[in-house]
């Protein structure tokens, strides 16, 4: 595919990537966009089709070695560029990607005799803790993600960012019921779950084993987890703070918990041999 000069807002043939700040490709799309050099390389190093490109000359250029014959690369200058996506813009090149199917939650699981950690996230709103989160449980080993209705898009443009691109290479499912699905990690999957919480009642977190087979389940930004998820995940574990801070942000405490867990996971690897 040769590159493809776009001179105007109004070509429709950019229109994925047109005013990006208010449209953003919400779940309802079939598309994601990619922003960004180190992104975009990591959307053409995953699994998932690239449908097309948009970047200034120069990166188009070097993009276009490493993309199918049918993908179009379109060329505009960086002023054109930041008038279509609707805010100043400095990267110089994006891409939109193809969304895939949610993942069969049995497919996603590693075989019964493996180690394993899901993260499970039924609500955790904030696009930038979320992505957050991904990129942590991409670093520390985690084999899946699971998430609820009332999370933030998984793709949008945000979440692929702070992500930097971790979304594209670690199976994510946005489960039609989650409750079910984490009933199933359980009762089919030998997972032991493990709700964090903010009371000081639970088990502090430095008294906690890794489990051979752990599902986390992390609380929302302002509210944690409700009666729901307290009764469907009696074991509990906290990290304690001193008086006066009342959590930590839910980035950072899902951090803190997959760390100790990967840590005693090494510990009894090493005390094993």
């Amino acid at each position: 595919m040769p590159l493809i000069p776009i001179t105007n807002t109004d070509d429709s043939r950019v229109a994925p990537y047109r005013q990006l700040h208010q449209t953003n490709l919400t779940r309802g799309s079939k598309l994601f966009v990619a922003e960004g050099d180190k992104v975009v390389q990591r959307l053409l190093d995953s699994s998932f089709v690239t449908d097309s490109v948009l970047a200034e000359a120069d990166w188009a250029e070097r993009l276009a070695p490493q993309l199918p014959p049918e993908t179009p690369i379109y060329v505009a200058p960086r002023e054109l560029m930041t008038e279509l996506v609707g805010f100043r813009f400095h990267r110089g090149v994006l891409a939109c990607g193809q969304r895939k199917p949610a993942p069969d939650l049995r497919a996603m699981m590693p075989p019964l005799d493996q180690p394993a950690t899901i993260l499970v996230c039924p609500a955790v709103q904030d696009p930038t803790n979320l992505g957050s989160i991904v990129r942590t449980a991409a670093a520390l080993g985690v084999a899946a993600i699971l998430l609820g209705s009332d999370c933030a898009d998984p793709f949008s443009r945000r979440v692929l960012r702070v992500s930097m691109g971790s979304v594209l290479f670690i199976p994510v499912r946005e489960a039609v019921d989650l409750v079910a699905d984490v009933v199933a990690l359980r009762e089919e999957h030998g997972f032991e779950v493990l709700a964090t919480v903010l009371d000081n009642r639970a088990v502090p977190l430095s008294q906690v084993p890794k489990p051979k087979r752990l599902a986390l389940v992390l609380g929302s930004e302002g509210h944690g987890l409700d009666e729901r998820w307290l009764k469907l995940c009696p074991q509990q574990i906290t990290l304690p703070m001193q008086a006066g801070i009342d959590s930590l942000n839910v980035a950072v405490a899902a951090a803190v918990f997959l760390y100790h867990f990967q840590q005693a996971a090494l510990t009894d690897s090493v005390d094993t041999n």
